[in-house]
């Protein structure tokens, strides 16, 4: 496989789709800043559709995993970026979506030749909702300029290298992407695109040549899922609602504090590349 070709047909798509989309999305699909946001200004979302529209284009040409199957787990997050769809049909879409993953996987044979129905129903039912739960996270840490593109951008390259070179072709989309994502941001990904990363991720986890695999690049993307999770704990723990929309999570305090985006997401992206490092 030709990993340049690959990497620069999916970069000049979504850059030119992404380009493509900022002036009418803006009209039809605009993030009114409110007391939550993390920017000022009116601002287009929506946009991960262009690395998906990318990807999936060019990996058909180069004979590529193209993730088509997180079509419907896209969809219903580009409907939600136009009409606000509810929680329970966004749920119900995300659980099937990682039912599929989990069954298409060579860890659902690992776990039913346990034979025993009730430890099978147990180990599918906890992995089926922590895959939800990482789309979820995904999700919720799409909200400074960069941080979720840019992340898993560093994710891609490195999970790369233990499962697949097709996920060089997704990193090239998101780098185009990023182009217009980086601050200040031009286009945001909306939950198209951040349903659409975390149901990667689901896949890239569970589709490994062995368990140590899964687990090291668990943590390598764990700066984007501890945020979250530690959020969603505290809000449990003071009863808060935890369904509820807040700005409470790490990279916004950092936000708030004082740092830009462009620092924030660096810390990531880095923190990212220490771990996969080490």
């Amino acid at each position: 496989m030709n990993i340049p070709l690959l990497i620069f047909f999916n970069f000049i798509l979504s850059w030119f789709f992404t380009k493509l989309f900022i002036k009418p999305f803006k009209k039809f699909i605009p993030d009114i800043p409110n007391e939550r946001s993390s920017h000022k200004v009116i601002k287009p979302r929506g946009g991960g559709i262009s690395f998906i529209l990318a990807n999936i284009i060019v990996s058909n040409i180069f004979d590529q995993v193209n993730f088509v199957f997180l079509l419907p787990l896209s969809l219903t997050g580009f409907i939600d970026d136009f009409f606000n769809i509810s929680r329970f049909s966004r749920l119900f879409i995300q659980i099937a979506t990682s039912s599929f993953i989990l069954y298409s996987s060579k860890y659902i044979n690992i776990i039913k030749s346990n034979g025993n129905f009730i430890i099978e129903f147990i180990f599918v039912v906890s992995i089926i909702l922590i895959c939800t739960g990482i789309i979820n996270f995904c999700n919720f840490m799409d909200g400074i300029d960069g941080i979720l593109s840019g992340s898993f951008i560093t994710i891609y390259i490195f999970s790369s290298f233990l499962l697949s070179e097709s996920l060089w072709g997704i990193a090239g989309a998101l780098i185009g992407f990023l182009l217009w994502n980086w601050q200040p941001s031009k286009i945001f990904m909306g939950d198209v695109g951040s349903n659409f990363l975390g149901g990667t991720l689901i896949w890239i986890l569970l589709n490994t040549n062995t368990m140590n695999d899964s687990i090291g690049l668990f943590f390598i993307a764990c700066p984007i899922l501890i945020d979250p999770l530690i959020c969603l704990m505290r809000r449990f723990i003071t009863r808060k609602n935890i369904f509820e929309a807040h700005n409470m999570h790490l990279y916004q305090r950092l936000n708030k504090g004082g740092l830009n985006h462009q620092q924030v997401s660096l810390i990531y992206i880095f923190s990212i590349i220490f771990i996969g490092i080490s």
